[in-house]
């Protein structure tokens, strides 16, 4: 008894004396205003839970009051928001850097988290493949992507002519996840079940850990880590993946040889296993494994673009007026045959449109992320000191200066800026105005194939199947501070149509 009340007693004294060390460490003099400081409020309750509720109007408030870059306080330390009029002035920086935040928010160096290591490892695998081969010129990956969309779509929608409600996590991840694994992990296993709830879960379990470890204080999760069941749940599925892909590795490098022997030219894959096994540094001891690749190409993929569609389909469904311009679109598009390429799915322009329009009002409240790896200095000459996390405000996405009617959904919106001659009205591009990808050297490599993905998806959607909200369901997005995500419980009814009124 007595060595448990003091084994008990001890650990309660190094959490609070780590506590109250991170604390202090934590009462850094701030350099801009801090939006979200209140009397009395010693453990940052109030700061924090602003943060969480309020953020849009900290952020309007802030920036109407002080005209300039303004500190928010955050479970864990704090951030600097800048105003986005410096924005190009983040993205040249060199002595800000997006890996190095990424690195340290989600705990890379955890057990488990090889997924994420991998996206940021030193030889930047993952991130030069993304580039190479995902970019808009790739036509080849098109044809394998549409077939397993449809392939996905029939197992999770199903063939159904009347009304019936999807199941809206299961039935939009697992298209993502298939139309995804179809370029990432090939034919082996991009439609086996066991590998797509492995990544899926992976995912899931990842960025739950995250969350639950950016909770505790930061000297103590080296050691919670090691206890909460999703970081166990991570270990175990990188073991998992890790031998899956060795097996797919050995067995394509047994056919190679096979071909050889036989003088035979061996059989070819386009698809990330052999990007990166013909890469340079293949042989290279350090290099992620391929396992681990995969990881990070799930972590990368399936949730962003899986939270494009959501929304994109809640946004149709409440704007049943969309539907025919954009079948009528596709068709011409496509073709009667379906001719799926780069080209036709760049003719998609309102499609396009209707995308970016959904990714516009989702509530995504800063942009530009970086960690300061060296002391830096604005243009008006304050220095930002090396370890701030700094980013730009977004609220350019709905200002009224910059859009009419900034608040209401119009799917024609980036159309009608196209053709009046606006820049960066395309999806895939990134601007002041609208920087969810990111800028600079630091934009999302992946951004072509989400675009292709997405459209792919939605063009075999909206041509086999009427979508509808479940009658006086209302939908918002969830915010939770400085992000969004989309209603995590929609409730989405879809119903296959007749073949005389598809393709």
């Amino acid at each position: 008894m007595l060595v448990q009340l003091l084994s008990s007693t001890l650990t309660w004294l190094l959490v609070a004396a780590a506590s109250c060390a991170y604390l202090l460490r934590t009462k850094r003099r701030p350099i801009f205003p801090v939006v979200n400081d209140y009397p009395l409020d010693f453990f940052r309750q109030r700061a924090h839970r602003e943060y969480r509720s309020n953020a849009k109007k900290l952020l309007a408030d802030g920036f109407a009051k002080h005209g300039g870059p303004i500190t928010v306080l955050v479970p864990g330390g704090s951030k600097i928001v800048l105003p986005s009029a410096l924005s190009d002035w983040m993205k040249t920086n060199r002595d800000l850097d997006h890996q190095q935040l990424v690195r340290e928010e989600y705990f890379d160096r955890f057990p488990g988290f090889e997924g994420l290591r991998a996206i940021h490892s030193p030889d930047n695998v993952v991130i030069d493949m993304l580039r190479a081969k995902l970019s808009a010129q790739n036509e080849s990956i098109l044809p394998a992507v549409d077939q397993h969309v449809a392939a996905a779509l029939e197992e999770h929608w199903g063939d159904a002519e009347s009304w019936h409600a999807i199941s809206w996590d299961r039935d939009t991840t697992g298209i993502i996840s298939r139309a995804a694994a179809s370029v990432f992990v090939g034919p082996e296993k991009a439609a086996d079940p066991e590998w797509q709830a492995l990544v899926q879960t992976y995912v899931r379990e990842l960025f739950t850990a995250v969350g639950k470890l950016h909770a505790w204080p930061a000297p103590l999760r080296p050691l919670v880590q090691w206890f909460l069941p999703q970081t166990s749940a991570c270990r175990t599925l990188v073991r998992q993946a890790r031998a899956t892909m060795r097996d797919v590795v050995d067995q394509r490098a047994r056919e190679a040889k096979t071909a050889a022997d036989q003088g035979l030219e061996p059989p070819r894959y386009d698809d990330a296993v052999a990007w990166t096994q013909a890469a340079p540094n293949n042989a290279d001891s350090n290099k992620p494994e391929a396992g681990d690749i995969q990881l990070a190409l799930a972590v990368a993929a399936l949730f962003t673009t899986t939270e494009a569609l959501k929304q994109v389909l809640i946004d149709i469904a409440r704007h049943p007026e969309l539907v025919e311009p954009l079948r009528e679109e596709i068709r011409q598009s496509l073709s009667d045959r379906w001719q799926v390429g780069q080209a036709a799915l760049a003719n998609m322009e309102l499609l396009d449109s209707v995308v970016k329009e959904s990714q516009r009002l989702v509530p995504l409240l800063v942009g530009l992320e970086r960690k300061v790896i060296r002391d830096t200095t604005l243009p008006d000459g304050t220095r930002i000191p090396e370890g701030s996390h700094v980013m730009v405000d977004s609220s350019d996405m709905w200002s009224p200066e910059v859009h009419e009617e900034p608040e209401s959904y119009d799917g024609y919106r980036f159309l009608k800026r196209r053709r009046a001659g606006h820049k960066a009205t395309q999806f895939v591009q990134s601007s002041r105005e609208h920087n969810v990808f990111g800028g600079g050297r630091h934009i999302c490599p992946g951004r072509f194939f989400a675009s292709s993905e997405l459209k792919l998806c939605l063009a075999h959607i909206l041509t086999k199947y009427d979508v509808r909200l479940k009658d006086g369901y209302r939908s918002a997005p969830i915010p939770s501070g400085f992000y969004a995500i989309v209603d995590p419980a929609a409730q989405l009814e879809v119903r296959r149509r007749g073949v005389s009124t598809g393709f």
